[in-house]
């Protein structure tokens, strides 16, 4: 019997199927269409994703061609009435960038097979059943022949329509917004006042017309909301984008050469249940929001990323099944939170056409907001301030100082670093499937050599789980010659992590803290109170 079959070879499932063969899991991945589709709505890699993409060497690739989205500019009837610049936020990447997903599928898959996968195409999920061991499925191979397999666990990482979710018996309950959109992948003739950094969004009676940053290739992406009785059925025309564009943004935009365009009617769903039993739901066949904000595909990406580390611990024989449970635990509330913001943000935008005359310069003002929370708004929304605090995989002692980053919050970057005798930063550091370990020297009151290196061999007994770093001055790296060393020689990382005094962070896989104390000995209370080892 294989080990997993990941159904969907998009974004989600190929982040999936990626980090499982990373782990030297077997997997099979398997997609229904004949490749890559160019007809695809998520044109915004956030924050925390490329960040992900950073600590796997893929950030360069991924970010080729694309354009940073530093702000947006609003209009009202065609008239430009100020704008909002996103603040930059703690992060080698500021701001999240506009890359067509297309692009984003296209470095996933050389990522995949690069590590000896493939992604199977022409291949359909029509049946499924599960026992106490495994999931029987039946394949439909080109359309014609049909094959049937075993496997242990089954990831549907299948999208809004996920044959898995329908065929394991999930309901998808939510609803759909009132008001349908057009969209559109297109070249603009005009466009120099479109400035390609920015998302440019014009109000008008009529509805709303978003003008989202220039794709590669000086594409821009064209979304606009139409009235409630208006019918989506077929495929819209160009005349009618262009009839739009010119009455609400009022500028000498002539559109051409369209890529795709269609219409959408956004749905906001989310499954009772993110696993059952042997099967996982992922991406947008666990939960479906507004693309508004750009959500969806990040979403799905770190849904993968949260669970494929947990999954390999199991199959391997190395964690107890319950770690599984904390998938749902975890993103489950990402996802509800994300729903809840997208639906808020949307129906904001579309109240504006139905609003008196004398209201529309208020809602106007309400779109600026000070800066402060602009940066809040902006961690929010790049991902980068998820909190899994509540999870039982974040473990705060009860003599925790309160220093540095908390449990269930992002590991942060740190610059400076110096490893193996590179410069280089944390999340630069060579991808790892296991916990890290740091064991902090401290700039105000270092230990003796002798206690750090004793708590890096206590922590040997974990080895299963983790990699002990150790984390000194410019010397360390003499200090320890037998250990892993990251020399700190500004003190960056120390300030960062609270690290004033000697203490122990223990990372995530996916890079989240997990624990940190002051005792450098204490790491195996981490596993026993959350749960991973029998003691």
């Amino acid at each position: 019997m294989d080990k997993v079959l990941v159904v969907g070879g998009r974004t989600t499932g190929l982040m999936m199927a990626s980090e499982l063969a990373r782990r030297g899991i077997p997997v099979r991945c398997i997609d229904k269409s004949p490749g890559i589709d160019p007809h695809v709505r998520a044109n915004l890699l956030h924050s925390r994703t490329l960040e992900i993409f950073q600590g796997l060497g893929l950030d360069a690739q991924a970010t080729r061609g694309s354009v940073s989205e530093i702000g947006f500019v609003f209009y009202r009837d065609g008239q430009r009435v100020g704008e909002s610049p996103h603040a930059p936020i703690d992060s080698p990447f500021p701001f999240g960038m506009s890359q067509s997903q297309a692009h984003t599928e296209a470095t996933l898959e050389a990522h995949l097979e690069a590590l000896g996968g493939t992604v199977e195409r022409d291949v359909s999920l029509t049946a499924l059943t599960q026992d106490e061991d495994g999931v029987t499925v039946t394949l439909r191979c080109g359309g014609e022949r049909e094959e049937t397999a075993r496997y242990q666990w089954v990831i549907a990482c299948d999208g809004a329509h996920s044959s898995v979710r329908h065929l394991a018996g999930d309901a998808f309950p939510g609803d759909a917004d009132d008001i349908p959109y057009i969209l559109g992948d297109v070249l603009i003739d005009g466009d120099e006042d479109l400035e390609p950094d920015k998302g440019h969004v014009f109000f008008h009676e009529d509805g709303v017309l978003f003008a989202f940053t220039r794709l590669p290739g000086n594409r821009h992406f064209l979304v606009a909301s139409l009235a409630a009785e208006i019918g989506t059925e077929g495929t819209p025309t160009l005349q009618q984008l262009q009839a739009i564009v010119s009455e609400r943004a009022a500028m000498s935009l002539r559109l051409h050469d369209p890529h795709w365009l269609g219409f959408f009617r956004i749905n906001y769903r989310l499954v009772p249940r993110y696993r059952q039993d042997r099967i996982f739901l992922a991406g947008d066949a666990a939960h479906v929001h507004s693309l508004l904000a750009g959500q969806g595909m990040n979403t799905g990406i770190q849904d993968a990323h949260n669970l494929a580390w947990k999954l390999a611990q199991v199959v391997r024989g190395r964690a107890p099944a319950q770690l599984l449970d904390t998938y749902e635990t975890e993103r489950r509330i990402v996802a509800e939170e994300i729903l809840e913001t997208t639906r808020k943000i949307t129906e904001t935008m579309e109240s504006y056409a139905g609003l008196p005359q004398q209201d529309r310069e208020t809602f106007i003002s309400h779109l600026y907001t000070p800066e402060a929370a602009r940066l809040d708004a902006a961690r929010h929304l790049q991902e980068i301030d998820l909190d899994y605090g509540a999870s039982p995989l974040s473990v705060t002692p009860a003599d925790d100082d309160q220093r540095g980053p908390r449990p269930g919050t992002r590991a942060p970057d740190a610059t400076d670093l110096v490893f193996n005798g590179q410069t280089t930063s944390l999340f630069r550091l060579p991808a790892d499937d296991q916990y890290r370990l740091f064991l902090f020297c401290g700039t105000l009151n270092s230990p003796p050599v002798e206690v750090l290196r004793d708590a890096a061999i206590a922590s040997e007994e974990f080895a299963q789980w983790l990699t002990p770093y150790i984390v000194g001055g410019k010397t360390a790296a003499g200090a320890f010659p037998d250990l892993a060393v990251i020399n700190d020689p500004e003190g960056n990382m120390h300030r960062i992590y609270g690290a004033d005094n000697p203490c122990i962070c223990l990372v995530r896989p996916d890079g989240y803290v997990a624990y940190r104390c002051s005792d450098l000995t204490s790491v195996g209370r981490y596993f026993e109170q959350s749960g991973l080892t029998g003691r």
